[in-house]
Parts: structure tokens; C-alpha cells; sequence
């Protein structure tokens, strides 16, 4: 049946078939302005980094990336991250993933240093089978406001048919009533003064940025990121800054609502990205801000290489990897690879399947 299909990359007459598809088979109806944002007008590369497999003139699979800057230890590096992969259900299990990807890894021999990207239990064993090596799991933290929104997924409300609503609202107290104890007994640091600014200010946030930057796998956050990287038109951005004598610390904030109604909020970015005593004391001055001012979110998402543990912990923040959120929740694990599966696995010495030399936030994964 292969012999059928051809693979090729994406011509600017696909767009269509492109978001047609991915309605299809991911679920999502996204539009010209959204693809605009995260395929044209990547500032990474200068062409839409999409494959297609396409039988009788129909599309029916993709293997798109997310270009992205890397920086570590001084060095720039082009990276890919893998994302929006599909194919029609009557096409699958023909090989089209594998050909897709191939195709993509030729092409891009000589111009990409390395992929990442955060797989599915579905697609993780295609990646491992492919060349991609797992990384280690990223931890994720959530603040559950609404305990009936992070469960109707898993376990619909109305199966509980009378007690649905007794159990809502029960739910919705308890945990209002738990998270208002611990921040109350977390500590804030108050006096840093805080300013909110619609969207995301690029020159600020790369100023910061450039205040505590790790030597490990990092995106570099500069004012051609900020100014791209934030423009998804599927989500409200929002940035909180503490100030001392001057900017210490900023948190952006990413929120939208979901089509089954629950509402989110990400914490989608932390900068400096490293940083001393000084950054913790920010940081704990800023959090307590971001909850008073999403009081009313279902979820608020915090990533766990960004901010301190404790002060998550402190605020009523749970880990994914951990119970009782490791029962219901699937961890994000991070895959990578060199661009040639017999090429080198370092880069400057450093081993892209190493998880102490990545340094990543919620911001690098294509998401939000």
C-alpha cells in the first residue's frame, strides 16, 4: 500500500488540507491566523517546516516542527521540535509516520542541529523506534481550584446523575478552603513592588533574561522571541514584573478557555531563568499576585524547573509526578536526538539525553 502515498514538504496551496486535517484528526478547528503565527512566521526558518503524505491528491497525514533557538554554553543551535503530527484514520498503520519523519530528517541534514520534543503515550514508542531517546520526565505542577473541571475529562460529572452538582460544589469548597490556608501561611516578600502589563513587553523580558542565563539547553529568550514566541492567537498573555531598585524578576502568563468551558492559566515563562537569593525572594513576591489575579481559573499550571518547589508547594501546587496527580495525569517526557541517528549525540560536550543539561520551561513546549 506505501507505494500509493507520496511524501513531499508543504507547498503554500495546502494550508486547507493542512487544517482540515488536523480538525479531522486532532480535534481542533484552528484558523489561517493561527497557522500564520506558528508555521509562517516562525523567525527560526524561512519556509513552512511541514511534511505532508498525500494519496489520489488528498492529504492525509502531516509531520510539522516548531523551530526554536537553543542556546547552551555560549553556543547557538537550531532546533526542531516535532509537533501537530497526524494521520486520517482510514490511512494509518501504513507507515506514513515513519516515511514522514525519514523524509523530514533527510531534508534537514544539513541545517538543524538537533530535535526535541515532548511525545504522547501514543507516539513516544514511534519516536523511540525512529532514533529519539528519552530524556527524562519534565514535572508539572498544578494548582486545582476547581476539582470538577480537572476530573471531567477523566470521569464526567454527569455519570454521578443526582450527587453531580452536591459533588461540584462540595469539591469547589474544599478546595477553595485548603488553598486559601496555605496562602495564607506562605510567606510573601512584600516588598517588591509588582506592575502588570497587557501581553508581553520583549524588551523587558529579554533584559531580564539576559540577568541569569544557565549554560544548560535553553531557548533564547531575546526580543525576536518574545515579540513571536506570544502571538498565539489561542491564548491571552499577561506579565507580572517585581520591581526593587529596578525589574527583578517577571512571570507571563498564558489563558484561555478550553471548549468544555474549564479555564487555564499557564505559567508559561520565569525570567532570569537562574538566579541567587534575590530571584526566590521575586519570584515569592510575584506567585502570590498571579493567584489573586486568576482566582477564578480551574487550573493554574506551573512548570518545575522554573520556579522553587517549595514555593509551589507552599501555594497549594501538586506535582504530576507524584500522588495523587501521578494516578490521573500522564508525565511529559522529553525525547531528543541528533539530526543523524549515527551522528553525534553532544553538543559542545554536552549530551542531548542528559536531563541535568536541559533547562526548559513551559514556554518551549509548542503548546502555549
Amino acid at each position: 500500500m506505501s507505494e500509493t502515498y507520496t511524501v513531499r514538504p508543504y507547498e503554500s496551496t495546502d494550508e486547507r488540507a493542512f487544517l482540515s486535517l488536523f480538525e479531522q484528526v486532532l480535534g481542533g478547528r484552528m484558523g489561517e491566523e493561527w497557522f500564520d503565527w506558528k508555521y509562517r512566521s516562525n523567525p527560526y526558518v524561512d519556509h513552512v517546516p511541514i511534511f505532508l503524505a498525500e494519496t489520489d491528491d488528498e492529504v492525509v497525514g502531516a509531520r510539522a516542527f516548531f523551530p526554536l533557538e537553543l542556546r547552551a554554553d555560549g553556543a547557538e543551535y537550531l532546533a526542531f521540535q516535532p509537533c501537530d503530527t497526524m494521520v486520517a484514520p482510514d490511512h494509518q498503520r501504513r507507515g506514513l509516520f515513519t516515511r514522514m519523519t525519514e523524509a523530514a530528517v533527510d531534508r534537514y541534514a544539513d541545517d538543524v542541529d538537533c530535535f526535541f520534543n515532548f511525545p504522547n503515550d501514543l507516539s513516544l514508542p514511534g519516536n523511540l523506534k525512529l532514533g529519539w531517546e528519552i530524556v527524562g520526565e519534565q514535572a508539572t505542577y498544578y494548582r486545582v481550584q476547581n476539582p470538577a473541571a480537572w476530573l471531567s475529562d477523566a470521569v464526567p460529572l454527569e455519570s454521578a446523575g443526582r450527587l453531580a452538582e452536591p459533588l461540584k460544589s462540595a469539591g469547589g469548597f474544599a478546595a477553595r478552603s485548603y488553598l486559601s490556608v496555605r496562602d495564607w501561611q506562605a510567606s510573601s516578600a512584600g516588598e517588591f513592588a509588582r506592575r502588570w502589563h497587557d501581553g508581553v513587553p520583549p524588551e523587558l523580558l529579554a533584559s531580564l533574561a539576559d540577568a541569569g542565563t544557565p549554560r544548560r539547553f535553553h531557548v533564547a529568550r531575546d526580543e525576536t522571541f518574545y515579540r513571536w514566541r506570544f502571538d498565539n492567537p489561542r491564548w491571552t498573555y499577561e506579565t507580572v514584573v517585581a520591581r526593587d531598585d529596578g525589574p527583578a524578576a517577571a512571570i507571563v502568563v498564558a489563558s484561555r478557555t478550553r471548549r468544555d468551558g474549564a479555564t487555564l492559566a499557564r505559567l508559561a515563562d520565569v525570567v532570569p531563568l537562574v538566579g541567587g537569593a534575590d530571584r526566590e525572594r521575586a519570584l515569592s513576591a510575584l506567585l502570590p499576585a498571579v493567584l489573586r489575579r486568576h482566582a477564578d481559573a480551574d487550573v493554574i499550571l506551573a512548570p518545575g524547573d522554573s520556579l522553587p518547589s517549595s514555593l509551589l508547594s507552599a501555594h497549594g501546587f501538586h506535582s504530576d509526578r507524584r500522588p495523587p496527580l501521578s494516578w490521573v495525569a500522564s508525565p511529559t517526557v522529553q525525547v531528543a536526538r541528533p539530526v543523524e541517528e549515527q551522528g553525534d549525540w553532544t553538543l559542545r560536550d554536552r549530551a542531548l539525553t542528559d536531563h541535568r543539561n536541559w533547562r526548559l520551561a513551559l514556554c518551549e513546549r509548542d503548546g502555549g
